[in-house]
C-alpha cells in the first residue's frame, strides 16, 4: 500500500508540470523608443466597478475581485521589456503616467471543486489550476490630461502545487499585462509629439509651418516635433557637399504672455538661449565656453523692418577643439525662428551665417497661436495677476 501511495505521489509531481497559462502580445521589440512613464494606481472607473459589482452579484459561484494586478511586479516586466526610455512608479515630475485599476473574474464550477479535493487530499501535492478572466482599465495622460484609455480583457490560468514560488502568478499576470500595454500604446501612437500635439490642441507644425527646402547650398532634412509642445519644432539644414556642414532652425512659441515690445523679448530669449549653451557645456565638459558678442538690429526684409537678435561666441570642445557658434533670433507671430550654427576649422564665418538666417526669414511663416498656447498664455497671465 505505502508503494502504491509513493508512486501515486511521483506520478502527480512528475506528470503535473507546474505553468501558467497565457498569451502575451506581440511588440515592436526597439529598446527605449518610447518616452519615460509612472506607474499609479487608480481608483476603478464607474463602469468598470460597476461591472465587476454585477458580475459578482449575479450568483454565488461567480466572483469579482478588485486589484488583481501587483504594481511592483508590473514595474518589473516593464522595466524587462526595455520598451520605455525608463519606467518609475508614483513620481509625479515624470511627464507621462500611466494609471491602472485591475479586476479578476472567476466562476466556480464541478471541475474546480473537484481539483480542490484532490489538491487537499494529496497535501497540495496534486497541482490545482484556477481560471479568471483579468480585466484592465489603463489611462495615459501627459500632465494629467488624458490621452489613451486602454481596456485588457483576456483569460488567466494559474496552475500551483505545494512547491510552487508564490510570487509566481503574480509575475505571470505582471508580464502579460505589461505585453499587452506596450503594444497598445505602440499601435495607438499615444506617446508620439504628433498625437500629442493634436491632442492637446498645440500647432500643426506639420501643415501651417512654411520653411524653404533649401537656403542657398543648404537642403533640409525632415522636420522633428520636440516631445514637449513648448520646444515645437526643428529643422536641420545639410550642405549640398558637405555633409559636416549644418544649420538648425528653431520654431517654437514665445514662453511668455505678451510680447509687444519685441526687442526686449528678444533680449530676454538670448538669455536663455545662453543658459542652454552653458548647461550643454557643463554636460558636454567643453573646456571653455565664451558668448561675449551680443546684438539688436533691423534688417530690411521684403520691404518690412525685421528686429533680429543675435548672440556670438566660441567654445573649446572636451578635446580642446575650437567650434565657433552663432545664433539669430526673429520673431513670427507668437513663435520665435530661432537660427544656430557651429562650426569648426576654416571656410565658414559669421557671414555666411547671417546669409542663410536672411535667406530663411524671407520665405518662412509660422502657424498662429495654437488653442494649447492660449490656455497657457492665459494661465500665466492671471497667476501674474494674483501675484
Amino acid at each position: 500500500m505505502r508503494k502504491i501511495l509513493l508512486a501515486l505521489i511521483v506520478l502527480l509531481l512528475t506528470g503535473c508540470v507546474v505553468t501558467n497559462e497565457y498569451s502575451a502580445a506581440d511588440y515592436t521589440r526597439a529598446e527605449q523608443n518610447l518616452p519615460p512613464i509612472s506607474l499609479f494606481a487608480k481608483m476603478p472607473e464607474a463602469d468598470f466597478e460597476q461591472r465587476c459589482n454585477d458580475y459578482g452579484d449575479s450568483s454565488l459561484l461567480k466572483h469579482c475581485q478588485f486589484g488583481v494586478l501587483d504594481y511592483a511586479e508590473l514595474l518589473r516586466a516593464l522595466e524587462g521589456a526595455a520598451a520605455f526610455r525608463s519606467v518609475q512608479l508614483g513620481n509625479e515630475d515624470v511627464p507621462y503616467q500611466l494609471l491602472i485599476t485591475s479586476a479578476g473574474y472567476t466562476e466556480e464550477g464541478v471541475e474546480d471543486i473537484g481539483e480542490a479535493v484532490i489538491a487537499g487530499a494529496t497535501m497540495m501535492l496534486a497541482p490545482m489550476s484556477t481560471t479568471r478572466d483579468i480585466h484592465v482599465d489603463a489611462i495615459l495622460t501627459w500632465h494629467g490630461l488624458p490621452l489613451q484609455r486602454y481596456q485588457l480583457e483576456f483569460p488567466f490560468t494559474t496552475t500551483v502545487n505545494l512547491f510552487t514560488p508564490p510570487e509566481a502568478a503574480k509575475r505571470g499576470l505582471a508580464q502579460v499585462v505589461a505585453s499587452k500595454l506596450i503594444a497598445h500604446v505602440q499601435e495607438s501612437g499615444a506617446m508620439a509629439p504628433e498625437y500629442l500635439y493634436r491632442s492637446i490642441g498645440a500647432s500643426d507644425y506639420h501643415s501651417a509651418l512654411n520653411l524653404p527646402d533649401s537656403v542657398g547650398e543648404y537642403v533640409s532634412n525632415p522636420l522633428e516635433l520636440a516631445s514637449h509642445p513648448l520646444f515645437g519644432a526643428q529643422a536641420r539644414y545639410i550642405h549640398r557637399h558637405f555633409q559636416f556642414d549644418s544649420v538648425d532652425v528653431f520654431v517654437y512659441p514665445i514662453p511668455n504672455w505678451q510680447w509687444e515690445d519685441l526687442a526686449l523679448t528678444q533680449v530676454r530669449e538670448l538669455d536663455r538661449v545662453r543658459e542652454e549653451l552653458q548647461l550643454v557645456e557643463r554636460e558636454a565638459q567643453w573646456q571653455v565656453l565664451d558668448l561675449s558678442e551680443e546684438a539688436s538690429e533691423s534688417w530690411r526684409i521684403q520691404g518690412r523692418d525685421t528686429p533680429v537678435a543675435r548672440l556670438s561666441g566660441y567654445f573649446l570642445s572636451a578635446d580642446g577643439e575650437r567650434f565657433d557658434t552663432h545664433t539669430y533670433l526673429f520673431v513670427r507671430k507668437d513663435k520665435f525662428i530661432k537660427v544656430r550654427a557651429s562650426f569648426s576649422g576654416q571656410g565658414r564665418s559669421r557671414q555666411d551665417v547671417e546669409a542663410f538666417a536672411r535667406g530663411l526669414i524671407a520665405q518662412a511663416d509660422v502657424p498662429s497661436e495654437s488653442q494649447f498656447m492660449l490656455n497657457v498664455r492665459e494661465n500665466w497671465r492671471e497667476a501674474q495677476v494674483e501675484d
